[in-house]
Formats: C-alpha cells, structure tokens, sequence
C-alpha cells in the first residue's frame, strides 16, 4: 500500500473493506459495541469536523487524556484527518505528573473524561477540555453525531507531524518524541510487511493506546491492514486467556501483541492448565526484555 500519511491509508483501506467489522470492543469479557470501516470513516469524519468547529487547527497539539476506549481510537484519527497532532497519556497519571506534562504538551485541546476533569482544572483553569463520558457505550456517546460527514481538505504532507509520545521519563523528565506521517506510515509498512499481518488477521489487542506499542504497532497495523481489531478494555488475564484459545465463533484470533510482563502474568493464571493455542499464528513480545 502506497500513502503518504495514516488517514489516506485508512481511507483507502476503507474503501476495500467498508461492510467488514473492524473493532469490537469487549468489556469485562463483554462484547459492548462492534464497528464496521463504513462506521468507522463516518464517525472520524464527523468527529474531525466537530474538532474544527472547537478551533482546533492543523499543527495543534490535541490531549488524548482518556480510558482506552472506541472514542479514542476515532479521536485519534480524526486528528490525523485534519493535520493536527495527537498527543496519548496515561489516564492513571496523577497532578504532579500531569502538571509537567500540560505545560510541556502546550495543547489547545484536552479530552478529558469527568472523573479527571477537576484533576486537570487545579493544574490549569484556563485549558480548554472536551469532556468524554468513556464508561457508557460508545453508541450512546452522541455529541458529535450531528456533524457533518465530509471533511474539508487539508494539505497533509509527509513530514507533517502527527503524533507526539511521552518517553517513560527515567533518566528524567518525559520527553515527548514527535512521529511525523512518514515515521507512522513506515513503521506500519515495516510490521505489516515483517509480521504477515493481513486482512484475514485477528488481532486480540490488550495493550493500552497511550503507548506506541498498543497504538502503532498493533492498533495501526491491523486496521491499515483491513484486520479486526478485538479491543479489550483492560487487560486482564482470564479474558485474554478466553480469547486466545477460543476456536469458534466469526472472529477467532490469529495475533497477539504484549509485553513480558503480561506473559508473566498469563503463565502465572494458566499454572498447569494444558490448552491448544494452535490456532494462533503470531504472537510478539516488545519494550523490555523477554524472559
């Protein structure tokens, strides 16, 4: 595939594969909302111009400060869309390193879920937030499903900025490393290309977003793919498990992406059980070293 930023890529993936399912989010080992690539153009559109109307512009840096969840993969690219600069943290972290973080980030935007939001208020009481209710189903979140579908066009090009990813900050202060489309497109060719990943994939995602690893090299390389994604809200070892050796259903896994320490705790919840993970054709550990 030939593009030169993420949101051309994902249009053209859409193209080929509107009508197939492209995320389904499971909660508590719940399936909670399935979204097909059809819905999922519609709803960055709509969310892309719901930006622009809060005066967010090309080269703005946007907070994405909230849970793992449907809404913040479409914020995500919805930002793409319009050339401004998304910018993932942790939702567990507390004032005093928020506190570095807003004033370093320099955003003209946070999206903020409600339980944060007096969190980042104390900090500073002049930001301007965009409160997201992630708790509710994401079908249920409706404020900017009024918007329209079509956005305007914005000259992307390649060395335009897109993401912006805090280092863990342990030698130091985070310091937030800025991936240009191009970076984020060849590293998705690169996985894509190494790891097989295709449009027959089903890739279990577990990881959080607000790191490259969940983002980039699961999240953007299975849907630039036309894989489905299944998002697991948290992860937790007993639903990973469950959906790892599961054999039937539409959406049996094929790829699983984690970290040792994850590994660790899978090993640790299986203990002597004896299942058939044959099924599976790839699983990859990365960001520490793997016992």
């Amino acid at each position: 595939m030939k593009a030169d930023s993420i949101n051309r890529w994902l249009e053209s993936v859409i193209a080929d594969h509107g009508p197939k399912i492209a995320i389904t989010f499971l909660r508590n080992g719940r399936t909670e909302t399935e979204m097909t690539y059809a819905q999922l153009q519609r709803d960055v559109n709509r969310f892309a111009n719901t930006l622009l109307d809060l005066g967010v512009q090309k080269g703005d840096r946007v907070i994405l400060f909230i849970p793992k969840s449907i809404i913040a993969v479409v914020a995500h690219f919805s930002l793409q869309a319009i050339g401004a600069i998304a910018v993932p943290l942790n939702p567990g972290f507390k004032k005093n390193e928020m506190a570095y973080l807003l004033g370093d980030a320099g955003a003209s935007l946070i999206l903020v879920e409600p339980e944060k939001k007096a969190l980042v208020r104390d900090i500073d009481p002049d930001a301007q937030l965009l409160e997201i209710v992630t708790s509710q189903p994401y079908q249920d979140i409706d404020f900017f499903r009024l918007a329209p579908e079509t956005v305007p066009v914005i000259d992307i090009t390649p060395d335009d900025p897109g993401l912006v990813i805090y280092t863990s900050g342990t030698t130091g202060n985070p310091k937030g490393a800025v991936l240009t489309h191009r970076n984020m497109v060849c590293d998705t060719r690169n996985i894509i290309r190494i790891w097989k990943i295709t449009a027959d994939d089903v890739l279990c995602h577990a990881l959080p977003l607000f790191h490259v690893h969940g983002l980039c090299f699961a999240l953007h390389t299975a849907l630039l793919s036309g894989a489905h994604v299944r998002m697991l809200y948290q992860f937790k070892p007993e639903t990973v498990v469950a959906e790892l050796s599961r054999k039937t259903g539409d959406a049996v896994c094929t790829v699983f992406m984690a970290v040792p320490a994850m590994y660790t705790k899978l090993m640790d919840f299986l203990a002597d059980q004896q299942l058939d993970f044959s099924h599976m054709r790839l699983f990859t550990s990365g960001s520490a070293p793997l016992l």
